[in-house]
């Protein structure tokens, strides 16, 4: 059985157009001639002559040529309206030729472009809030976990893919574990996921730092709790001058909507700034850890200059952290106060030894001197990110509550909460140890001078919260039992 070839619109609709031209010409031009040869030939009065010549002008423009450029200045409007960015309804020209179908293309190329600005406004929100996001991670000290997370998010929904994964390479096992994923059906992810290098499609692609596109059940890339059946996956490799880093996995749940040629180049143009961004991170916090250890090493040396402050910071520490706990602080606080307790004499690595260690009174040019140490101790501590929230704490634990310390003459609740701790923390350790210029004071003693002092040197919340840790340890030790971390 033989099928006839239609013809194509665009013959069918040209014979048309050209028909209709050609009939328009006809009334307009070649009848009105015919028209006056024939009146010349049979003497045929002028005025009928005239008259016939003018309908068939009239027949020619109106009912077929007008037609024509009306229908060509719809489409120019239409044309105009689209270039301008006004919204419009669509050129009405049901006609069977080039003419109607040029008005159908127009139409279907204006609706497509109408769809594609919807979905580009749609995208310029979706990266709004994308950088919103990003923004409020990059500002938190666990950025880089927050922004993992929502590069695989966002890489799994503009691929239309329902889950999402990255993992890292653990060097010493020779394994990926999972760093961080995502699921649209907010499925928890197999914790101890791992898989060796080599295994399966997620080690395959580490190992060979090659990207695969293939099926696979959603517990090949740490899903543990998803349906069981096969879907497409994509992964990349994540990797930094061929040295294996990780891997981002993307899975739709149809195994039929396979992954294409340009999703791979997108995920793995996204994959090659995701390992820099990780290699930074970890070179940063390389950096920064080093600059810790280095702080803590000056603070020990502070102490090593003074045989008599041996152990002070760390006590300091313990102190504060213990007045947090008691007043109903958070773990988080309370592993602050002790960070700043530790390091809350490091400015003094910045006094010169003669004042530093003078066993006298010390002089009012002396004391001045000594009086900057909270400000240098800020300033050590500060452009460490981790040890950022310890800055203020370390320059105004010498502020007294009725705004009579230094070195800015705080008062009352003007000094941090944290600062105020570290003052009854710092005071009693000095009381209770001895001193170069006097001998240690009793625990009575002690626990009298900041109860005078409360509401004047030291904040009354503070003084409370620290007696009563007092005498929960002096219970405890009464008890045969000691507090750990002393």
């Amino acid at each position: 059985m033989s099928i006839k070839p239609k013809p194509s619109p665009s013959k069918t609709s040209t014979r048309g157009l050209q028909y209709r031209i050609a009939l328009a010409f006809g009334f307009m031009s070649f009848v009105p001639i015919l028209l006056l040869v024939w009146a010349m030939l049979n003497n045929v009065d002028l005025s009928i002559v005239i008259v016939l010549v003018s309908a068939s002008a009239l027949i020619g423009y109106f009912l077929i040529a007008r037609r024509i450029v009306q229908s060509i200045l719809q489409v120019v409007d239409r044309a105009r309206a689209v270039t301008s960015g006004e919204q419009t309804a669509a050129v009405e020209i049901n006609e069977p030729n080039e003419l109607g179908e040029l008005a159908r293309t127009f139409n279907r190329i204006t609706n497509d472009l109408e769809s594609k600005i919807e979905e580009l406004e749609s995208s310029r929100q979706l990266v709004k809030r994308l950088l919103s996001r990003i923004g409020s991670a990059i500002v938190s000290y666990e950025g880089i976990d927050q922004i993992l997370t929502l590069i695989v998010e966002n890489a799994a929904v503009a691929m239309d893919a329902q889950y999402g994964t990255l993992l890292l390479v653990d060097g010493e096992r020779g394994e990926l574990s999972i760093k961080t994923t995502w699921a649209q059906k907010s499925l928890a992810p197999a914790l101890d996921f791992h898989v060796k290098l080599g295994d399966g499609v997620l080690g395959w692609v580490a190992k060979e730092g090659k990207p695969m596109r293939s099926t696979a059940k959603p517990d090949t890339i740490g899903f543990s709790g998803a349906p069981p059946a096969d879907g497409s996956v994509l992964c990349v490799p994540l990797k930094l001058r061929e040295t294996p880093m990780g891997v981002i996995a993307v899975m739709r749940e149809q195994p039929t909507k396979a992954f294409s040629e340009d999703d791979e180049s997108l995920l793995l143009s996204l994959s090659s700034q995701v390992a820099v961004a990780i290699e930074n991170y970890r070179l940063n916090l390389d950096m920064e850890r080093t600059y810790v250890e280095t702080i803590m090493a000056l603070a020990l040396a502070v102490e090593a200059k003074d045989p008599y402050s041996a152990g002070h910071s760390k006590r300091v520490g313990f102190y504060a952290k213990n007045i947090a706990k008691h007043m109903g602080l958070d773990a988080e606080t309370q592993r602050i106060l002790n960070d700043s307790g530790v390091l809350h004499d490091v400015g003094k690595i910045g006094i010169k030894d003669e004042v530093l260690l003078k066993t006298q009174a010390l002089s009012n040019e002396e004391m001045e001197i000594m009086k900057q140490h909270p400000a240098i101790g800020q300033a050590i501590v500060k452009p460490v990110r981790s040890l950022a929230k310890l800055g203020d704490l370390v320059r105004y634990h010498h502020e007294k509550y009725d705004g009579s310390g230094y070195p800015d003459g705080l008062k009352g609740d003007a000094i941090p909460m944290g600062a105020r701790i570290l003052t009854v923390a710092d005071t009693w350790d000095a009381m209770v140890t001895d001193r170069p210029y006097r001998k240690r004071l009793s625990l009575e003693d002690a626990k009298g001078e900041l109860k005078r002092h409360a509401g004047k040197q030291f904040d009354p919340q503070v003084v409370d919260a620290f007696l009563r840790f007092i005498e929960e340890r002096e219970a405890r030790r009464a008890a045969g039992h000691t507090d750990v971390g002393e």
